[in-house]
């Protein structure tokens, strides 16, 4: 009888679900570091980009030999009238940026979002209407910077949203659904360099991992601008592969960047109105701030709504 209830009660770990929620989640690095056989490591690695390869979209940014498109600037209007100039850029460098965005109407309407949060005082319609104070969470006991974080649905963006619907379906083949996650940094003391693991370059996920910013103010080199090495996106880059089958950690020191990666290490300044949009699978940060001040940046990430399961069901994004 004991045997038959440890049983029972082994079987109430082995559910579906259980696997379900295990793919349904985007591998990230950090998993993958705890495999320490680099055999299997590289068979994870070698599978997941399988996967990848038949996404026809995926392969041509993450796979295919780009073109050389030095110009990362770019405005907004280009992406829905003439936008093989910027696919082709973000393709071999991984990251652009669209200038005059959005119309005014909707940045102050962003910029009023953004005032709520920071004088603690939500009158508008949120997700969830608590304010999460994510520095905690992230930094634990650092009193330097404090971040704030709200989550808004897009349909009160609809501006916003019809660029990142395109981005999307530029990208994954197909539309993918996200939210609006407002971030409202305060630096209260000039930050240390490399004091946080966030602000040495590090990847997110070894696959294909976009990410998209909206900064309604303009971010100078004070304002810790994102900071991006070119070409790191893609998954047949040499020194990627080895970080990825031989690292013990998710970050990469400033002495461990070799001569090629310093020269395409870009600080990315933005004027007012502008949006990022990069893939964090290839190694980036956030710059330290270098003077008191703050900054107003709305992350949209896209690893809930595209995942294993994505990968798998690929004819629906061809």
């Amino acid at each position: 009888m004991t045997s038959l209830n440890n049983n029972i009660n082994l079987l109430k770990y082995i559910t579906p679900e259980k696997y379900i929620n295990f793919f349904k989640k985007y591998p990230r690095l950090q998993n993958l570091l705890k495999f320490k056989n680099k055999i299997l490591r590289n068979y994870l690695i070698n599978f997941y980009f399988r996967l990848v390869k038949k996404n026809k979209k995926l392969k041509f940014f993450f796979l295919d030999e780009s073109k050389e498109i030095n110009q990362i600037n770019f405005k907004s209007k280009d992406l829905f009238e003439n936008n093989k100039h910027i696919l082709e850029s973000l393709a071999y460098n991984g990251i652009v940026i669209l200038e005059e965005a959005i119309n005014s109407n909707e940045r102050e309407k962003i910029l009023r979002y953004f005032d709520e949060i920071e004088n603690k005082n939500i009158s508008s319609e949120w997700i969830n209407n608590e304010i999460i104070n994510a520095s905690v969470v992230k930094y634990k006991n650092n009193n330097d910077l404090e971040i704030f974080c709200m989550k808004k649905n897009l349909n009160y963006l609809p501006k916003l949203s019809k660029l990142i619907d395109c981005v999307t379906k530029e990208v994954f083949g197909n539309k993918v659904d996200t939210i609006a996650e407002f971030f409202f940094h305060k630096c209260k003391n000039i930050e240390n360099p490399d004091l946080q693991e966030d602000t040495k370059f590090h990847l997110d996920r070894y696959l294909p991992c976009l990410k998209i910013i909206y900064s309604p103010n303009s971010i100078d080199h004070s304002n810790a601008p994102f900071g991006y090495i070119k070409k790191t996106h893609k998954l047949n880059n040499n020194f990627m592969k080895n970080f990825m089958l031989n690292s013990k950690k998710f970050f990469v020191n400033e002495n461990e960047l070799n001569e090629n990666l310093k020269k395409n290490a870009l600080s990315l300044t933005c004027p007012a109105n502008s949006l990022i949009i990069t893939f964090t699978n290839g190694l980036h940060k956030r710059n330290i701030f270098k003077k008191k001040n703050s900054r107003r940046t709305i992350f949209f990430q896209f690893t809930d709504n595209f995942n294993f399961f994505s990968l798998l069901n690929h004819k629906k994004y061809n």
